[in-house]
């Protein structure tokens, strides 16, 4: 876990101090999510390189806004992806913050297909990581190691209160940033709730399929 942080940080640092401004330009360009390039001939499209197109799924969750942009989302990070990563092992855990970035890329080009402006962040993974401890770790709070708490299925999780509220204050709070109550993060960028929602949606709903102890799931 620290050290994806590290990475993240010293990728955040080269590209904010040791790169010019074309290098970080042409960075932004092709390594941040651009919903709107995947229907449209736009001109800032057709400068993006061949592969943006597809590794921008992953690749937009390694760039930052700032410094206070890319805190928030270590704190959040450690927090929720420490148990996560523990209980999943090194490979496991790459993998779903992987496919926790897609996600969170996916339905936020369902909601914005024609947005031809750069989305970046961790959010999405930060999210699946919360989707997926709930699913055993939130309801299993001050009762040992809750790397190794039981599996709860999607039923039980849902009748856990302190599941139940974390997953309702999650929802309502995005459905504020998405109504435009939230307030802007990073370099003047709004909010990408929709990569939130939809990483938060796949480490809930998916995480038993990344969990080499799912055979131990319990629905009391």
């Amino acid at each position: 876990m620290l050290g994806l942080l590290a990475l993240l940080a010293l990728i955040h640092w080269i590209r904010v101090d040791w790169l010019d401004d074309t290098q970080a330009g042409w960075t932004l360009l092709n390594f941040s999510f651009l919903a709107g390039c995947y229907g449209s001939s736009d001109e800032i499209c057709l400068l993006r390189e061949p592969f943006a197109s597809w590794a921008s799924f992953v690749t937009h969750a390694f760039l930052h806004g700032d410094w206070m942009h890319f805190a928030t989302n270590a704190v959040w990070l450690l927090a929720f992806g420490t148990p996560v990563a523990r209980r999943l092992g090194v490979a496991r855990f790459l993998i779903f913050c992987a496919v926790g970035a897609i996600a969170g890329a996916a339905l936020f080009y369902v909601m914005n297909p024609d947005l031809i402006q750069p989305m970046i962040g961790a959010s999405g993974v930060v999210s699946a990581l919360m989707g997926g401890a709930a699913r055993f770790a939130l309801g299993s709070m001050g009762r040992g190691d809750v790397a190794y708490a039981p599996l709860l299925s999607i039923p039980r999780s849902l009748s856990d209160r302190t599941v139940l509220f974390f997953i309702i204050v999650f929802f309502v709070t995005n459905i504020a940033l998405g109504s435009g109550a939230g307030l802007l993060l990073g370099e003047g960028a709004a909010v990408a709730w929709e990569a939130h929602v939809g990483g938060f949606l796949f480490g809930f709903l998916c995480f038993s399929a990344f969990d080499p102890r799912r055979q131990h799931a319990v629905d009391l």
